[in-house]
């Protein structure tokens, strides 16, 4: 036996999504300061790796932990000098960005204890 149709199927509507306007500019100017931050803190970290394995090898590694973590607090402060605004930058992208350093610059600094490098 057929089955009748019910009208509630036939009057359902269509839904169609329509897409949200996309800002071009403002997308590429954060990507740009992203970049930029990006870059920063990769330099950063190379140099607070290197000072820190320095003053851990004349001095103890005790102050070069405190270097270490005295790079964090330089690069957040120092950022607004190297012209990179931390307000246009996302928190996921500046919590990435000191992940980053933290890897970084103890990566270098345990190479550059090592003994090659002594």
């Amino acid at each position: 036996m057929a089955r009748k149709k019910r009208k509630d199927e036939e009057a359902e509507e269509q839904y169609e999504w329509v897409p949200p306007e996309f800002d071009e500019r403002s997308f590429l100017k954060k990507d740009i300061m992203g970049t930029k931050a990006l870059m920063y803190t990769t330099l950063v970290a190379i140099v607070f790796g290197a000072l820190s394995a320095l003053v851990s090898n004349l001095i103890g590694s005790i102050v070069g932990a405190v270097l270490y973590i005295g790079g964090v607090i330089f690069l957040n402060y120092s950022s607004k000098y190297a012209r990179i605004r931390t307000e246009d930058v996302d928190k996921k992208t500046i919590i990435g960005n000191i992940a980053l350093y933290m890897l970084l610059a103890l990566g270098i600094w345990i190479l550059l204890m090592n003994e090659p490098f002594i």
